[in-house]
């Protein structure tokens, strides 16, 4: 999740997630590589306990958060009892999940050929003739196998929520649990999760509340090897070749024997991959007030979470050839908590009211890891670690961080016209530098409300208007809790050792000014409701000035260390948002409301460490300028259909070099490679011939959501869309190059040949001599897409026909999630982002695990 676009280079761009007052971890904690498909702690929040969700864009609103504000604020509310007599509820449901999109890839016959051609084009003896015994080259004649349809599945999904609530004037209780359950796409891949939650207030008196938040939850997610990992399920499934069969003769796996890429089946079904994690969040907190209009509240928060990872890879996989078998137990628990003071005085004094808040927190976190790795498993039977031979790795670890904080903001009103809010934050990090602890994070935001004054009072058009303004500054300190201090790595091994023996010794040098990323906004927005306020439109323009950005710098090898993280980098987000929603009937038995947003977003990065760009992922590129996302390549001019043309480009190369054997691009190019631009036109093909080719930053972005409701029925719907950004479908670069033994997709049967050269697709040429499949804007593709990403048709049975059955309420549904999809993007997903987690490397897709269609049944029962 990105609020308001990337706000920092190498720190994280995550915003801070609030459960009920408690600042959560959220990210991965898995130790075990699968690609780049990682766990997140978010998974562990129930969204059926979830009463609403509240995102704070705005610097001005988010400063009061101080140093974790900067990536913005969501703050997720969980359901509360009310007075009255005791409900139960039940929500579930059950469904199936099936893939978007498949890709085509070429059959098996095509595949051998393909292969054939691309070696004899160069060269090379084909690879599949007949069965030959000095060679052991065979042809797989009458195999024929769609991977895809081997590893995708249609998957179950369910649900089951029963909640209790009720309470008097003086207690209230909420008590709910929830069982999920979900199949992933790919086979042997799943994620449940049981969970419970109660939530109480209690009314001591008059003067004095109490309350307790809590929640508990267990997840199991069996995980697959994914995208950018040569053993990962659907990596494979793209990149072998169709000409092998699933099996063997003997029953045995088939491999290719040419290729270092798994069968897919066994991919799946060989490695046992699982994470268990154990969660709790809670909240405890006591109100009382001490005088009239003088509120003390104190709270004190806790998270709680245990992963627990396995991984068994038999030794009949690929993976743990030459190992015989590789096993990992690894876990890691993370336990913080929070105390936060607050006293609260509001105060009315004829036309005008404020209220001050004036506040202290104190917050802890500590982190334990264990990492255990051996091999050399006797059976595959018995997965234990305790049955491996050779114990390859075993390491502990611990690390902490503390914040301390003073807070203040003051709200005034008058007449309720003007508003004005204005806050202050101090934040002192055990994260950052001895001589740059603590920050001061300010903040001011104005609204007038036009829509009060006498001169708009009786105005039939305008019901509402309003004029904002606010200027704020926050802070991002997820930089990694030792980024400032002196390090030292102890152990044998390659960490620190001499002759095999174990040693300490320097492996950071400390920064004592270290301090925390700074974003400083501008925001100005209006809100205006016209006809009694069934149009209601929003409008926001922000500039965000991010500063003092964490980049590492070169530092001469003599100093005993190869960089520094010092604040050095700069970036700019530019944006406006816009909101509409109108109640186009509003009528006793029907309504129509259609809610519509859009936001555009322009990032530009302003300096870097001595303003050098660095490339980044496959073909990302950072620059002063650009923006984050942008890409970087060659340009494809055409494709060469003669050896004349060939020659002349290299004589040209030859008279501007001045070199008698100079080639425009390679000695081996030939009829049917692509001719890529000469950039600086100093007559060959180099590095400086590359430039950006493309940006995964969309120019615009949003949705419309239609709610109709008509007597019982209810139909809603959503549409997402993007709009101007590029994906690098670098899974498209090893689908289509050509080169090798990589499986191929259906798109290369229009390659080059003598006998078809009106294509853009180059020839089938082994090993690539030219460089056809070097990044390159043949692999930029547009991103733009509509999709309906969500639709609901529900009945609420009437009263009468239920309360037969004692029944409250009662209603059925069906759903759906991505439903229909419109794009021209090539790939299985155009909403794909392989490097998730990267703020630098955006916009790729290389063999990444897509989304699946949902459609579900569900039943809501009240009693």
């Amino acid at each position: 999740m990105r609020v308001r676009g990337n706000n920092s280079i190498s720190a994280s761009s995550e915003p801070l997630y609030v459960v009920d007052g408690v600042p959560i971890n959220s990210g991965s904690y898995s130790n075990i590589g699968v690609g780049n498909q990682g766990l997140n702690a978010l998974s562990d929040i129930n969204p059926n306990d979830i009463a609403s969700i509240e995102v704070l864009k705005d610097a001005s609103a988010a400063a009061i958060y101080g140093s974790r504000g900067a990536n913005g604020v969501v703050l997720i509310t969980t359901k509360r009892g009310a007075s009255g007599a005791t409900r139960i509820s039940y929500d579930g449901y059950i469904g199936t999940q099936n893939t978007i999109k498949r890709l085509d890839p070429l059959t098996g016959q095509e595949a051998q050929d393909l292969i054939n051609e691309a070696r004899t084009n160069v060269g090379l003896a084909p690879r599949y003739v007949a069965a030959n015994p000095t060679t052991q080259q065979n042809l797989f004649s009458s195999a024929n196998t769609n991977w895809q349809d081997e590893i995708f599945r249609a998957a179950r999904i369910q649900s089951h929520t029963v909640t209790m609530s009720g309470g008097d004037n003086k207690s209230r209780f909420l008590v709910s649990g929830t069982y999920f359950d979900q199949e992933g796409i790919i086979i042997g891949s799943g994620f449940n999760r049981g969970s419970i939650r109660l939530n109480l207030d209690h009314n001591v008196s008059d003067r004095v509340r109490v309350g307790v938040s809590l929640t508990g939850s267990r997840a199991l997610s069996q995980r697959q090897n994914n995208d950018n990992n040569i053993y990962g399920v659907l990596s494979t499934a793209l990149l072998l070749g169709s000409q092998t069969p699933i099996y063997n003769a003997d029953g045995t796996f088939a491999r290719d024997r040419f290729s270092s890429v798994e069968n897919p089946v066994a991919a799946a079904t060989l490695p046992i991959i699982s994470a268990r994690n154990n969660r709790a969040i809670g909240n405890i907190y006591a109100d009382a007030e001490l005088l009239k209009g003088l509120r003390l509240r104190t709270s004190l928060g806790g998270d709680y979470l245990n992963l627990k990872e396995d991984r068994f890879i038999p030794s009949t996989a690929l993976q743990a050839v030459g190992s015989n078998g590789l096993g990992n137990a690894n876990s890691r628990y993370d336990v913080g908590w929070i105390n936060e003071n607050t006293l609260t005085y509001n105060r009315s004094l004829g036309d005008h009211s404020f209220t001050l808040l004036l506040g202290q927190s104190a917050q802890k976190s500590v982190q334990q890891g264990i990492i255990t790795n051996v091999t050399g498993f006797a059976t595959n039977r018995i997965r234990q670690l305790s049955a491996g031979s050779v114990k390859v790795d075993a390491s502990s670890d611990e690390t902490l961080w503390t914040l301390l904080s003073y807070f203040g903001r003051l709200n005034y009103n008058y007449k309720g016209k003007y508003i004005f809010q204005g806050s202050l934050r101090r934040d002192g990090s055990s994260r950052f530098g001895v001589e740059n602890k603590y920050g001061w994070f300010p903040a001011a935001s104005v609204a007038w409300r036009v829509g009060e004054e006498a001169f708009l009072q009786d105005n039939d058009l305008i019901s509402e208007l309003r004029l904002r303004g606010g200027y704020g500054v926050v802070g991002n300190f997820e930089i990694g809790n030792f980024a400032s201090r002196n390090l030292y790595g102890v152990g044998a091994g390659n960490l620190a050792n001499y002759n095999a023996v174990a040693g300490i010794a320097p492996t950071q040098l400390g920064v004592r000014d270290l301090g925390w990323e700074q974003t400083q906004e501008i925001n100005v927005g209006m809100d205006l409701g016209l006809l009694d306020s069934r149009i209601n439109f929003t409008v926001n323009a922000f500039n965000r000035k991010s500063n003092d950005l964490l980049l590492n710098r070169q530092l001469p090898l003599t100093s005993g260390f190869a960089n520094i993280t010092q604040n050095i980098g700069d970036m700019r987000n530019r944006g406006l948002e816009f909101e509409l929603t109108t109640q186009n009937v509003r009528s006793k038995d029907f309504t129509w409301t259609t809610s519509f947003n859009t936001s555009i977003i322009r990032n530009q990065v302003t300096r870097l460490v001595n303003d050098a760009p660095f490339g980044a992922g496959f073909a990302n590129w950072v620059q002063v300028g650009a923006s984050l996302g942008s890409f970087r390549g060659y340009v494809v001019d055409r494709i060469y259909q003669s050896q004349e043309e060939i020659n002349a480009d290299n004589l040209i190369a030859r008279q501007r070099t001045g070199r008698t054997n100079a080639n425009y691009q390679s000695p081996d190019t030939k009829p049917g490679d692509i001719r890529f631009q000469d950039l600086n036109k100093n007559g060959i093909l180099d590095a400086e011939d590359q430039k950006l080719i493309g940006s995964a930053q969309p120019n615009s972005s949003g949705g419309i959501t239609n709610s109709l409701g008509w007597k019982g029925l209810e139909l809603n719907f959503f549409f997402q869309f993007v709009s101007g950004n590029e994906i690098y479908n670098n899974t498209r670069a090893f689908g289509e190059g050509m080169t090798g033994q990589f499986g191929q997709f259906g798109a290369v049967r229009d390659r080059w040949t003598t006998t078809n050269t009106d294509t853009d697709i180059p020839r089938a040429a082994w090993g690539d001599p030219n460089g056809n499949a070097r990044v390159s804007d043949r692999w930029i593709e547009d991103g733009s897409y509509i999709r309906l990403k969500t639709a609901t048709l529900g009945y609420s049975l009437p009263t009468k026909w239920i309360q037969p059955a004692h029944l409250r309420s009662a209603r059925v549904y069906i759903a759906g999630q991505n439903l229909l999809t419109f794009t021209n993007y090539s790939g299985l997903d155009p909403e794909v982002n392989t490097f998730n987690a990267s703020n630098t490397s955006q916009g790729t897709d290389f063999l990444t695990f897509p989304q699946a269609r949902v459609y579900q049944v569900g039943l809501n029962l009240g009693f």
